[in-house]
């Protein structure tokens, strides 16, 4: 089971459509969703009960799914009892019948030991469960070194960082600087963001953020995204939502269709001896220091990610070019030192005298669509 599309975090189901079954489909299928993610749990205490104890989430898990909407299931955990909210995990899931279980794991696990606690925790999850399992945290990982980052994702198939651009209008950029930096990490699983649609005090996402959002993840590749929180932004933000529902995500076909994530060792890349055809002419441009030749091999569309600077249209592209070419010393020679190719996805590390760096370039028609580049 694997996610395609937009989907929904829901936080307390009784502010989502009153909490009926039915209402809930109705606005979900109305937004065009394909997947919604149901708090289950936080911490050691089960989510999604009434005062008197009755199951709210059952009625409309079954409901969901029975339309043909996958439902995860999200929790909250602290690291202070990994065993006990382990357990609250996996029993919690398998009740519900759940597709998928979600990991929010925040500023507790940045404390000094908790590496230990997330190793107990991921291990026991994924004992229990046979499902896939994602970790959604900081959507910045540079900026949070503390996190037991590796420990968690090398147990899990997909990252969800929260992509939370609080105070800020720029969520097209932030969701490519979360890319690169999740996708370096150890154990980088497959990145599928949840946007910000909620409001914070002073603040608000527009629905231009959430178009640019969008449009930048269609760029990416990413096969879905997520946004938090149904609660706040179906009643309170009425042009986010709007946003939302107006945005048609491709149908999955046989050229995009996802990679199953029942295992994190499925997708492989055909390592090469030599430069294919298409490295070997973005090569030719590069020691031909022409910074109109290598510019001319992007789409119009294109962005480039070049050691954190975010170039978005032809010209600055090829100004980017020229400065790099204007930097290097006179007479170095690029040349590759390894390359893999799988579908239009090109990887390859590369040398030019005193520098090495490596570059992951999404094709599309030919034409670079997005380039990042790391420059050790």
């Amino acid at each position: 089971m694997t996610l395609h599309g937009k989907g929904f975090f829901t936080l307390n189901l009784p502010d989502c459509e009153g909490g009926q079954p039915g209402a809930i489909l109705a606005a979900a299928q109305a937004a065009g969703l394909s997947h919604v993610i149901v708090k289950i749990a936080d911490g050691v205490k089960v989510a999604g009960l009434d005062a008197s104890g009755m199951d709210l989430t059952t009625p409309v898990v079954q409901v969901l799914q029975r339309a043909g909407l996958a439902v995860w299931g999200w929790q909250v955990v602290y690291g202070d009892d990994p065993s006990a909210e382990a357990s609250v995990a996996i029993t919690r899931t398998k009740a519900l019948g759940l597709e998928g279980y979600v990991i929010a794991a925040g500023a507790e696990y940045e404390q000094p030991g908790r590496s230990t606690a997330a190793q107990k925790f991921i291990t026991t999850v994924r004992a229990g469960l046979r499902l896939p399992i994602a970790l959604s945290s900081f959507r910045f990982p540079n900026f949070h070194p503390k996190f037991p980052w590796s420990d968690f994702l090398a147990f899990c198939d997909l990252h969800m960082p929260q992509m939370y651009w609080e105070h800020a209008n720029d969520a097209d950029e932030q969701l490519i600087e979360s890319r690169r930096q999740c996708d370096a990490l150890p154990n980088a699983r497959p990145h599928i963001p949840s946007a910000a649609a909620y409001s914070a005090p002073g603040w608000s996402p527009s629905a231009q953020d959430i178009t640019d959002f969008l449009d930048t993840a269609q760029v990416l590749g990413l096969p879905a995204v997520n946004f938090f929180n149904w609660d706040t932004c179906h009643a309170s933000l009425p042009l986010v939502w709007k946003a939302i529902s107006s945005f048609t995500w491709p149908a999955v076909t046989q050229a995009n269709q996802p990679a199953q994530i029942t295992s994190t060792a499925d997708t492989e890349t055909v390592p090469l001896s030599t430069p294919d055809a298409f490295q070997v002419q973005y090569l030719a441009a590069l020691n031909n220091r022409n910074a109109a030749q290598a510019s001319a091999l992007y789409d119009p569309t294109a962005i480039q990610v070049w050691a954190d600077q975010i170039r978005r249209d032809p010209a600055s592209i090829q100004a980017g070019f020229a400065a790099f070419f204007a930097s290097l010393p006179t007479g170095t020679v690029f040349t590759i030192a390894s390359a893999q190719v799988k579908d239009d996805l090109h990887t390859f590390a590369w040398k030019a005298g005193p520098l090495a760096g490596e570059t992951i370039l999404t094709l599309k028609n030919g034409k670079i669509i997005l380039d990042y580049t790391f420059i050790f």
